[in-house]
């Protein structure tokens, strides 16, 4: 059941609603920094820029980034006022809920927002249901037209897909609807929407049972916070399609539906590889839950149906010349934001250019290390008896592991992790917020096209303010982690609950300790 809230937090409510409306008048204003190319006839329109007309934001010309600016500080602001009152018991789930509702409905009339990646799906998924090709070998640049000239990203026109081949046969039914680029557009926005309120609602459902004094919390991290509206709902992403395979895996799980669990991951991991990582745990979970005769025939049973999932899925595109449908094209991409790029250049610089490729190498390892280092944990913990939460938890430390290790990083890499972050401890659970910020900053200028030299200084910023700060958030990660592994304090733990569980009894002694 629902805790009883203290009192209702109107102010916060109010930070919050000014911050969102601030940011939609601005996102929705003709030529708005915010703003990527637009499709024909996919002008702003509607109450938002109906707003910004009645303002006269489109007569500030220049200044228009500065405003950009202060409104994504003001959003973020007015969330993290919201998500204080949430973890403090202030904020009803009713409320929270009816807020992310009322969100989610609002962005329907905001045009498409930062990135360009649905035009990418929009190609890949032409590749395949209009020219009858291969996206995982063909390009969009092998088929010119309008959207493959002008829409799709320069970096990205003559790349094969690097989507699962769930999504791509969900993208090639999507663009047998219609031609027009407008519409194509707005159908993967709304399914943006509708899958990003359904995560919210999984989530609600399951920290509802699971943890009730931070329902609301989860609820408004997820379902409230501009990283997720703006940069990922608004922006059509499928990301959020994984977000909602995680959400519902966590469900299951925590109703020990763990072969049901394996499957969903399986879905979510052929829309992007990403859920890969939680399946793998959920499979050492599983196989260390039992005894050492069991294990291999445990582990096989929950395999099977992600076996013959990933068949079928894979099986209309698969071919020799990249037999990883996209895997390895991915590897060799490189983000602007990811704090290996950050020691790359600057190895390059003294060096010559030579000593760049450590930075990537030495990258690469630190996250193999990490993942073997929670799957000991996990094992470990199973065999103890654990609860379902330490699972998630690994689910959510990988999933953060990967965003900051990796090779690219974008603000709605942080959907794979967030529907977890009510199970995280401190750490963790700070340095996810404090993500979502750093990342909502780091797009204030979609584009160069219009804003030259305000682009430029978000870059600037992006490089030499930002990146550091997800480097320190990195360390403080690392050092939680190998902290917690070396006392052993439990993943989803808070402080020293469980080095004390251990002294005073172990497994069941700990048991004691994680009830509320």
């Amino acid at each position: 059941m629902e805790l009883s809230p203290r009192r209702t937090p109107w102010g916060a409510i109010a930070a919050a609603s000014v911050g969102f409306l601030a940011e939609a008048v601005v996102a929705s204003t003709l030529d708005s920094p915010l703003q990527p190319v637009l499709a024909a006839g996919a002008h702003p329109r509607g109450p938002f820029a109906w707003l910004a007309r009645v303002i006269g934001l489109e007569q500030i010309g220049s200044a228009l980034p500065v405003v950009s600016v202060l409104v994504v500080i003001a959003a973020f602001a007015g969330f993290l006022a919201l998500l204080r009152a949430a973890w403090l018991g202030e904020l009803s789930l009713r409320m929270a809920l009816g807020l992310a509702v009322a969100f989610h409905v609002a962005l329907l009339f905001l045009p498409l927002l930062f990135s360009r990646d649905v035009y990418s799906y929009i190609a890949h998924g032409e590749i395949v249901s209009v020219h009858h090709a291969n996206p995982y070998v063909a390009t969009p640049a092998e088929f010119p037209s309008y959207l493959t000239r002008w829409l799709v990203g320069p970096k990205w026109v003559d790349t094969p897909s690097v989507y699962g081949p769930l999504f791509s046969l969900f993208a090639a039914v999507v663009t047998t609807t219609t031609r027009r680029i407008d519409v194509l557009t707005d159908v993967f926005r709304v399914v943006a929407i509708v899958v990003s309120l359904l995560t919210t609602a999984v989530i609600a459902a399951t920290v509802g049972r699971a943890r009730p004094d931070r329902a609301s919390f989860a609820v408004a991290a997820f379902g409230l916070n501009p990283v997720i509206l703006f940069q990922s709902v608004a922006s059509g992403h499928n990301d959020l399609l994984v977000a909602l395979a995680i959400a519902v895996a966590a469900w299951l799980v925590m109703r020990d539906r763990t072969m049901l669990s394996a499957a969903v991951l399986t879905v979510g991991a052929l829309i992007k590889a990403t859920g890969l990582l939680p399946l793998v745990l959920l499979l050492v979970w599983v196989g260390f839950r039992r005894g050492r005769g069991d294990r291999a025939r445990a582990v096989a049973a929950h395999a099977a149906a992600p076996i013959a999932i990933a068949i079928a899925a894979a099986a209309p595109f698969f071919q020799l010349k990249d037999p990883t449908l996209g895997m390895l094209e991915l590897a060799g991409h490189e983000g602007w934001l990811a704090p290996s790029r950050f020691f790359r250049r600057a190895l390059d610089a003294v060096s010559g250019d030579t000593l760049g490729v450590v930075a990537r190498v030495a990258f690469a390892l630190a996250l193999v290390v990490a993942l073997v280092w929670l799957v000991r944990a996990l094992a470990r913990g199973a065999a103890s008896g654990f609860p379902s939460e330490e699972l998630l938890a690994g689910w959510a430390w990988s999933l953060l592991a990967l965003t900051l290790l990796g090779p690219i990083l974008l603000p709605w890499y942080l959907a794979w992790s967030l529907p977890l972050i009510w199970v995280l401890p401190f750490v963790p659970r700070t340095v996810l917020i404090a993500l979502s910020g750093a990342l909502a900053l780091s797009q204030w200028t979609a584009e160069p096209r219009l804003y030259p030299g305000a682009y430029d200084v978000s870059v600037l910023v992006g490089h030499y303010v930002l990146t550091p700060a997800v480097i320190g958030l990195l360390v403080w990660l690392a050092v939680d982690l190998r902290r917690r592994l070396s006392i052993p304090l439990a993943l989803h733990e808070e402080h020293g609950e469980a080095s004390e569980a251990r002294q005073d009894g172990g497994a069941d002694r700990h048991a004691e300790i994680l009830e509320p």
